[in-house]
């Protein structure tokens, strides 16, 4: 294999990763402040805004439309798939690519623009 292959390979790789984890963006414990947002605070929260992080040195972004639709990219390149909420968690289902499947999270709320999911990822929104 060749090595821009290779390396390629290990960035789609990390990239299905931290897209997985993203997408079940249920936070880990965390301030005894910090509470699980319901659906419609999630809404307002992150609704129709750029979702930032950094995983493994990658920067990561993820906006969710008010239509239902989702989409993830990196520097690997760019996933679409669709979102809903199904209690206070919001799932996420991608057709196809390395973050193929449904995964639900929950969110936590650390600050201004500054949250968890329950998987631990920490994030911020803007704009």
């Amino acid at each position: 294999m060749s090595k821009s292959k290779s390396r390629a390979s290990l960035v789609a790789g990390i990239t299905a990763l931290v897209l997985s984890i993203l997408a079940t963006i249920p936070f880990g414990a965390g301030p005894a402040s910090a509470k699980t947002l319901s659906a419609s605070e999630v809404r307002s929260e992150m609704l129709g805004k750029t979702i930032k992080t950094r995983r493994f040195g990658f920067a990561i972004t993820m906006r969710y439309a008010p239509n239902g639709k989702v989409s993830a990219k990196s520097i690997a390149g760019t996933l679409n798939g669709t979102w809903r909420a199904r209690g206070n968690r919001i799932c996420t289902t991608f057709p196809s690519g390395p973050a193929k499947g449904t995964q639900c999270v929950s969110f936590e709320k650390l600050g201004p623009n500054r949250f968890r999911s329950s998987e631990g990822v920490r994030f911020r929104t803007v704009n």
